[in-house]
């Protein structure tokens, strides 16, 4: 008959104790090692007021592309990410110091958004008791923005063709632009 290994409730508890402190003190170890080297990452949300029109149609369903900028108080940029699209982008947060900063957010035809944030080491996070304007959220490692078309006020000729009959003239407008 051929002996097969049994192993004690008490040898087993033991073996287990002794490979999670190994596997723990791996992590202690190697762990900051392993996270210094590797960026953070930033969620952006995009979404458009009109994303549902037909109107909005001519961007495709990835939008028209807006692009967030990472500004310095004194107003120099640091950081731009162009081609966001609808829904959920990642943005590595490398190489920018600590500090205060604002991201602008801004995409063609559109409002353009501010946020401020604070770098800190590789997240970013709200400075405490601001006030974001409407359209906006700003939490831990996370900016959501939702666009509002520009609003088109002054009406322009394009363009005036006179009548042939008792020379009335016709006066066409191309539109509303801004």
């Amino acid at each position: 008959m051929t002996k097969t290994l049994e192993l004690n409730g008490p040898i087993v508890v033991a073996l287990l104790l002794i490979l999670t402190g190994i596997v723990g003190t791996m992590f202690i170890v190697m762990g900051p090692n392993a996270t210094e080297k590797a960026p953070g990452v930033v969620h952006i949300g995009v979404r458009y007021a009109n994303e549902r029109s037909l109107a909005f149609n001519q961007y495709g369903k990835n939008g028209p592309g807006a692009t967030i900028e990472l500004v310095t108080p004194g107003g120099t940029v640091v950081y731009t990410l162009e081609n966001l699209q609808i829904g959920r982008n990642l943005m590595p947060l490398k190489d920018i110091a600590n500090g205060p900063y604002t991201a602008r957010l801004s995409a063609p035809g559109y409002q353009t958004r501010q946020v401020p944030i604070i770098v800190e080491g590789r997240m970013i996070n709200p400075p405490k008791g601001v006030k974001l304007e409407k359209g906006t959220h700003a939490d831990y490692n996370m900016i959501g923005v939702w666009f509002e078309p520009v609003e088109r006020n002054v009406l322009t000729c394009t363009g005036i063709a006179t009548g042939e009959n008792r020379g009335s003239s016709v006066l066409w407008f191309g539109g509303l632009h801004k």
